[in-house]
């Protein structure tokens, strides 16, 4: 699970089992449109926590005949302040905090957020340097490139205080440990199964104008419902009906 409790600023205990039963849930509901006569259909939903899946909804404005799909995506989710910072350090400058846009990611997402990050940072924009992130599907490993010089990860950058000086984004990307300066950076933990995804719904060819599923699904936060479709003639509306299990 992406999101971690650090023993020195965080602390959370799972409730009972009981107690989630009892809590308040409240459904939500995602109502969105989309023409799909050019640009096809790829949105992600998903929550702050574990959810639970109620129900997906197409409806189409004809009977034109289209391929779409919902499909459950595994990846990793950063939510602000939880774990969306990380600290990075080269030779010849201070430590640099590189905050994360909140959001769910693939693996393949997540390097290019962090790639963008890093490439965004004023400090290292002045050197020049640049970086290359890269996540391997084969070995679940994360890989950070500066352009020249040396780069290093910190875990925890004493010189800060609470609650920024934990990279509490670093166990997203596989890191747990301080590294030293080197050519790259590489995760110490592997991230295995970032990209991979497993079918919902999986339509070719339909000519239906409405399609209903209310198979239940528990999610975690680092899952999340993608939804696709090819190009035609047609404009699709979905809903997505959902419980935040708390």
């Amino acid at each position: 699970m992406a999101i971690r409790n650090y023993p020195n600023n965080i602390y959370s205990i799972p409730p009972h089992a009981i107690d989630r039963v009892l809590a308040k849930r409240s459904v939500k509901l995602v109502r969105e449109s989309a023409n799909v006569t050019s640009t096809a259909l790829n949105a992600y939903i998903s929550a702050n926590s574990d959810w639970q899946l109620n129900s997906i909804k197409f409806t189409f404005n004809n009977a034109v005949s289209k391929s779409y799909s919902a499909l459950v995506a595994s990846g990793l989710k950063v939510v602000e302040n939880l774990n969306d910072s990380l600290w990075f350090q080269t030779p010849t400058t201070l430590w640099q905090r590189i905050v994360l846009a909140p959001g769910f990611y693939t693996g393949t997402t997540l390097a290019t957020q962090l790639q963008t990050k890093l490439n965004a940072n004023a400090v290292y924009a002045a050197i020049p340097l640049t970086f290359t992130v890269a996540y391997s599907e084969t070995t679940g490993l994360f890989t950070i490139t500066p352009s020249s010089g040396t780069l290093k990860y910190i875990q925890t950058n004493n010189a800060q205080t609470l609650p920024t000086r934990d990279s509490l984004g670093g166990n997203l990307l596989g890191l747990n440990a301080n590294t030293a300066l080197g050519a790259t950076v590489v995760s110490d933990t592997v991230q295995f199964g970032l990209n991979t995804e497993a079918w919902i719904i999986d339509e070719d060819d339909s000519v239906v104008t409405q399609h209903y599923n209310d198979d239940i699904h528990i999610l975690s936060v680092d899952q999340a419902l993608h939804l696709t479709s090819n190009t035609a003639g047609t404009i699709i509306t979905y809903e997505v009906a959902y419980e935040e299990i708390v």
